[in-house]
């Protein structure tokens, strides 16, 4: 196994692990199912030559988080507004992504050896995806 499969697989098992999240996939996914949705792929690597024997490498990370704002909100959620809703859905998959990313910054269990994750990027927007339209946010991890 590659050393960006091995990272991408330890992120996606630090995602599944989180509360908030009800679907990850390792690919980008036409017609995600599970909302909030959150889909891991590589980025750019990164690296620089420090000598003969040892050189930095940099692996970056697109973490992208899906919710819909066709749908309502479950019942018993006080709020009504669908882009309220996925909007503090969103915040809070972040909040729990972030924290896990930097409580776990050396990626421990994996079979990479990992000097740091640095902290995450984030942008909000929307995506549209096969169903329709969904607010996003998407992060960039680079471990």
């Amino acid at each position: 196994m590659s050393v960006s499969t091995d990272i991408k697989n330890h992120i996606k098992a630090n995602i599944q692990a989180c509360a908030s999240v009800q679907q990850v996939y390792g690919h980008e996914e036409v017609n995600p199912s599970g909302f909030p949705a959150v889909m891991v792929t590589a980025g750019d690597m990164q690296g620089e030559f420090s000598s003969n024997s040892q050189n930095s490498r940099i692996y970056a990370f697109k973490i992208l988080i899906l919710v819909p704002v066709s749908q309502d909100p479950p019942p018993g959620i006080a709020i009504t507004n669908r882009m309220e809703y996925a909007e503090q859905v969103i915040a809070t998959v972040i909040d729990e992504i972030i924290n896990k990313s930097d409580t776990d910054f050396m990626l421990a269990g994996s079979d990479t050896t990992v000097l740091y994750v640095e902290a995450a990027d984030v942008q909000w927007g929307y995506t549209t995806y096969e169903a329709g339209e969904a607010r996003s946010a998407e992060l960039t991890l680079k471990v």
